[in-house]
């Protein structure tokens, strides 16, 4: 029998803590397309996490901001059932601004393929 999916984002999916976030950016390694640049590292979890940034390099509008992680974290909720056991920091990019999902989903899967963090 095949295994239900859910499409939930549930808290502790989430990177929250300062100490989790440089983890994953001293241990790390990375990837950066045009919509998004992600930060990964293996975790002992058994499932994939995520963390978010949209710096004021990308715009200085919070709406903006504000829809790039939306983006982002569409991309994560839809897609984690596929990914390895990993803690991935979504980063984006100035490319971000104005595309739709499909865009930025396409871009994060042709990295996480890059990286090896797919599931076979």
């Amino acid at each position: 029998m095949e295994k239900k999916v859910r499409f939930t984002f549930k808290p502790y999916e989430r990177l929250k803590k300062q100490s989790e976030f440089k983890r994953v950016f001293d241990h790390g390694e990375s990837l950066g397309g045009s919509t998004v640049a992600f930060y990964f590292c293996p975790n002992d979890l058994g499932y994939p996490r995520a963390g978010f940034i949209a710096s004021k390099k990308v715009s200085k509008r919070a709406v903006d901001r504000n829809r790039a992680k939306r983006l982002m974290r569409e991309v994560f909720r839809l897609n984690k059932h596929r990914l390895k056991p990993v803690d991935i920091i979504f980063i984006a990019r100035k490319g971000i601004l104005g595309k739709k999902y499909q865009a930025v989903e396409k871009d994060f899967l042709k990295l996480a393929e890059k990286s090896g963090i797919l599931k076979e």
